[in-house]
């Protein structure tokens, strides 16, 4: 009986599951953090039921235990791809000690890195890329996981400093990837930290520095890398010395693209010998091309230079092995080169290459798929060839000066699916070819001399090919200004998946096919400038985003569908289309309902004729008013501004339509010249210029003076202001929306008010760009905003715009010949307009016009003023002066932003001064504006900038000994320096005051005070006087010298933010 017991008890017991080990409670825990499981593979696996004799995970999904080691450690977690979320607590995982793989890649999990997780000191793989993870690095990781083979914590949302030691712990590391994340820190010394890994990806980070000026710190890292991504950071300085490209003797992939690297190429080139890829583009290099990347000394197989400054010619590709070369954007020069070797893709496009485009002919073809020559200076037409080019997918030749007509065989290349020929001078009809291929998506030929009809027409009589035409996958055809004529037929509907179509500008006639209402995923529609007439077709796709049918002979009423576009979608032209319930832009203004009212074409031409008879009779008279006016300036020496206000109520003008506007004339009385002074320029036109010495000191940079000169001293004259005036000291800034043309001084002299006009060609050409998606408006509705000038600054000029819905915005016309290129602006902008911070006015778009001065930049309007005009209004002011208190807080809330700035996005501001400083609401919180300019900016446009700035007094020393100044964190530092100054001594950094010792600036005067023991005497008797803690104001004296000390000596803004925060009154 004792026995029978005995034995059910020990089944019993045996029948009872393990006890779940220290590593399964760990994993449970850790399963709490998973908020979604779509997968079900976690949920329905990891239970403590399923569990081993050993204490094991039973098919728990992701999980593997070795059973051989104590208490059944787990040594494997992959949940790669499980579409997981949730937000993770890693202290979890720190008890796993025999934990060898760890990866949850490719999931949208969440949750911050512990220092902790140094525990796990077996851990070889570590992989937690592409989720959502947040927040520094810890040092601790970087030291404790010693036995780290690889790394991969890229795609997250990881921040902060890297430490200067880096991975120099990680003896075992071979594979790094940070890429995509918002990491900073020094490249120098995290490179050099490296020893024997053999991959690193750094790219798309904040990543500041060059490379190890010593080729001795590369000796670690060279001998094993063979992958080196360092592209879309911070990064400067030169290239790689000879010396240092010696260290690099297994390197197949090195790519440094989109940063500020400069400098030349050595030559000769290295021995990179085996690099496959090397990428360059978008950065300041510049002088010749090495050969030998072209040649057969290296196995290249893909070399990008583009965004560059390289100059000089190419000579023969004889490289075997290339197969990508991309030298676009640069400024090359000389013939195309001959061969083109075994390439793939080409593109060579933003040059100024010349000759005959018959080179082609050279080139075998056999391998080429895509080849982009646009943007250059070549002549001739294209080669008629047919057994070359059978592979070409893309082929873009626009923008050159290329003549004749089109081979008929471009229309037979099998794999063809993008052709851009526009802006030549190529004439002839249009392949018929086109419309029935299967491959072409993407057809532009707009600008040329194209004749004839559209060759769709007629394909109803052959049902064979109609059939082609319904296979035709074009997605977007322009067409737009040519010389093409005749109907619009109907088969255009058969093109199924149009989403644009642009043929403005030609001579087409006729009615616009109802079919095209067949056309259901068409997004962008232009018609205008043509001879269509008839009523517009009621059931035009319910898809289109854009339409343009002004400027034809349409009648009848707009459908009710197509009302919510604007009026000038329809108008000019079309006088007897009816818009119900909108005024008529053609009408000029005056008021007048649209009402369909008839005319016919023969009254309309002796109306136009009768009205542009006195029109020419008035501009002539005009312009006599004018001259004389003028002669009677220059003879008399008057300033002939005196009393005038000009830049109020601008009309900024249509940006993205097709209309070239007049002036419009106000019918407000003139202002009282009692008004226009130096002080209502202040208080009325310059929010963000302080008064006149910015004006002053922009003008003098731009006439190439590094400082004002005595003529600086001389009122300074109003934009516009005729410059062959003998006692004029300014002439206008080039390309700026207030020129010197005639028509603007004779309105500037009669005292109307001033339109601003941008001429846009006859189609929509300009591109309205939105940076989030809480604002939307259309250029037609800014072009309308009633516009305000705000001031002037060395990038040009500002406006506050108001939209018909009320939003106040502030728009910033940028003069001709400062910002980048299209590609690269766009890239910046997205980069920097996105910075959102309680301390700046970040960006809301930005707007790229067809023309070169058509430029802006499009932020929400701020009610305050600048700090600039808080600190320096003439009398009568019209504020209190600031208390201690406030100026403190002020100097904290902008160190608070450029730490942001610098520590957060690692961006310097690049043009810190007052005037970009507005203070708004009732506690007068700070908030900058211009911040990184620069990225959008050539180099002329960075250094005019940085000149600009010396000549304020804000420029840091040592860019005035750079050849090539660019803005930089510690530069910020000294700007910031500068202005704390100011706040506490209330006299402007371009102040020349005389003492005992001469002539000295702000900074010299309160360096030499405060040396002295003197520094109180500085301070502004405003703040003095209110007897607001005398030790606050000297510590905050204090910070503003350090901030001025020599650049190694300066501190970083992190520091600076610190020690003003200490500051207590």
């Amino acid at each position: 009986m004792h026995l029978l017991l005995l034995l059910l008890l020990l089944s019993s017991a045996a029948a009872q599951p393990p006890l779940p080990s220290s590593d399964v409670l760990s994993l449970l825990e850790f399963k709490k953090g998973i908020l979604s499981d779509p997968l079900n593979l976690i949920t329905s696996t990891w239970s403590p039921s399923s569990l081993s004799p050993s204490g094991c995970p039973l098919s728990w999904h992701g999980v593997v235990c070795d059973p051989s080691l104590p208490s059944a450690s787990v040594v494997s977690l992959s949940l790669h791809n499980l579409s997981l979320s949730g937000d993770l607590k890693f202290s979890t995982l720190t008890s796993l000690s025999h934990l060898r793989y760890l990866s949850l890649s490719s999931n949208s999990l969440s949750g911050r890195l512990v220092p902790s997780l140094a525990s796990l000191s077996s851990l070889v793989h570590l992989d937690l890329s592409r989720n959502l993870f947040y927040g520094p690095i810890p040092s601790r990781i970087l030291t404790g996981l010693t036995n780290l083979n690889h790394l991969n914590l890229s795609f997250n949302r990881f921040s902060g400093w890297v430490p200067d030691a880096g991975f120099g712990k990680l003896q075992q590391l071979r594979a790094l990837d940070l890429r995509s994340n918002e990491l900073q820190g020094d490249l120098a010394p995290l490179v050099a930290s490296m020893r024997s890994v053999e991959y690193v990806d750094l790219s798309g980070n904040l990543f500041y520095g060059g490379f190890p000026a010593d080729p001795e710190d590369l000796t670690g890292l060279g001998n094993t890398l063979h992958y080196l991504n360092v592209s879309s950071n911070r990064l400067g300085g030169g290239f790689f010395s000879a010396a240092a490209m010696g260290k690099f003797r297994n390197l197949e992939v090195l790519d440094l693209g989109h940063n500020e690297f400069t400098g030349q190429m050595p030559v000769p080139f290295g021995t990179l010998f085996s690099l496959r890829v090397f990428h360059l583009g978008d950065n300041q290099f510049y002088g010749p091309v090495p050969d030998e990347l072209l040649g057969d000394s290296f196995h290249l197989t893909e070399v990008d230079l583009g965004l560059n400054g390289f100059t000089g010619s190419i000579g023969n590709i004889t490289s075997t092995t290339l197969r990508v070369l991309n030298l676009s954007s640069n400024g090359l020069t000389g013939s195309l080169p001959l061969s083109l070797g075994n390439c793939v893709t080409v593109d060579l496009s933003g040059n100024g290459f010349g000759g005959d485009l018959s080179v082609m002919r050279s080139w075998g073809g056999d391998m080429l798929e895509f080849i982009d020559l646009s943007s250059n200076q070549l002549l001739g037409s294209l080669p008629n060839e047919t057994l070359a080019f059978g592979k070409l997918s893309l082929l873009r030749l626009s923008n050159n000066s290329l003549e004749g007509a089109l081979p008929l065989v471009l229309g037979s290349y099998p794999k063809l699916s993008v052709i851009d020929m526009s802006h030549n001078k190529l004439s002839g009809p249009i392949l018929a070819s086109f419309f029935t291929s299967s491959m072409l998506k993407d057809l532009n030929l707009s600008g040329n001399s194209f004749s004839g009809e559209i060759p769709i027409r007629g394909t109803r009589s052959s049902p064979e090919s109609l059939d082609l035409l319904s296979t035709a996958h074009l997605e977007s055809l322009d067409l737009s200004g040519n010389s093409l004529s005749g109907p619009l037929a109907p088969e255009i509907s058969n093109l199924r998946k149009l989403r644009v179509l642009s043929l403005g500008k030609n001579s087409l006639s006729g009615e616009i096919p109802k079919e095209m209402e067949m056309l259901d995923g068409l997004q962008f529609l232009d018609l205008s400038n043509n001879e269509f007439e008839g009523s517009i077709p009621d059931n035009l796709p319910q898809s289109l985003e854009g339409l343009s049918l002004s400027k034809n002979d349409l009648s009848g009423t707009v459908p009710e569908n197509l009302r919510r576009f604007p009026d000038s979608s329809f108008h000019p032209g079309n006088v007897r289309l009816i818009l119900p319930g909108l005024v008529s832009s053609q009408d000029g203004g005056g008021g007048a309902l649209v009402n369909g009212g008839r005319s016919h074409p023969n009254s309309r031409k002796k109306v136009a004729i009768i009205v542009g008879s006195i029109g020419g009779v008035l501009f002539f008279v005009l312009c006599l008013m004018a001259y004389f006016k003028l002669r009677h300036i220059e003879n008399h020496g008057e300033n002939g501004f005196e009393g005038k206000t000009i830049g109020r109520d601008v009309m900024l003008r249509r940006f993205t339509h097709t209309n070239i506007f007049g002036p419009q004339r106000s019918n407000g009385s003139k202002p009282n010249s009692t008004n226009f002074s130096n002080s209502h320029l202040l208080t009325s036109a310059s929010r963000s210029i302080s008064g006149q010495k910015e004006l002053l000191a922009s003008e003098a940079v731009k006439r190439g003076y590094s400082e004002p000169r005595e003529a600086a001293l001389e009122p300074a004259m109003p934009e516009g202001a005729d410059d062959r005036h003998p006692s004029s000291a300014w002439k206008s800034s080039p390309g700026s929306p207030l020129d010197s043309s005639p028509r603007f001084i004779e309105q500037c002299l009669s005292g109307r008010t001033v339109t601003l006009s941008v001429y846009s060609p006859d189609r929509l050409a300009g591109e309205l760009f939105f940076l989030d998606s809480s604002l939307m408006f259309t250029g037609e509705e800014l072009s309308r905003a009633p516009a305000e000038v705000l001031g002037r600054s060395s990038h040009g000029t500002s406006y506050k715009a108001t939209l018909d819905n009320g939003h106040v915005l502030a728009v910033k016309w940028l003069r001709v010949g400062l910002v980048k290129r299209k590609k690269e602006f766009a890239k910046e902008a997205k980069r920097v307009g996105t910075i959102g911070h309680i301390h700046i006015i970040s960006w809301r778009g930005y707007y790229w016009g067809p023309r070169e001065q058509e430029r802006l930049i499009i932020s929400d309007y701020v009610d305050g003023d600048s700090l600039a005009l808080h600190l320096y209004e003439s009398t009568p002011r019209r504020y209190s002066p600031l208390a201690f208190s406030q100026r403190l807080k002020i100097a904290v809330d902008v160190a608070r932003c450029l730490h942001f700035l610098h520590h957060d996005k690692g961006l310097p501001h690049g043009n810190l001064k007052p005037t970009n400083i507005l203070l708004a609401g009732p506690d007068y919180t700070a908030q900058l504006t211009d911040y990184g300019l620069h990225r959008l900016m050539t180099p002329t446009g960075v250094a005019e900038q940085i000149l600009n700035m010396g000549a304020l007094g804000y420029r840091a020393p040592e860019l005035a000994k750079t050849p090539k100044p660019f803005p930089s964190f510690k530069a910020d530092v000294y700007a910031f320096g500068v202005i704390v100054m100011e706040l506490l001594t209330r006299r402007s950094a371009g102040d020349i005051i005389s003492g005992q010792s001469g002539a000295v600036d702000l900074t010299d005067w309160v360096r030499m005070y405060a040396r002295e023991g003197r520094g109180m005497e500085c301070f502004d008797r405003d703040i003095m006087g209110l007897g607001e803690a005398p030790e606050a104001a000297e510590e905050l004296l204090a910070v503003s010298l350090k901030c001025i000390l020599p650049v190694d000596e300066r501190p970083n803004m992190r520091t600076v933010y610190e020690d003003l925060c200490s500051i207590t009154i």
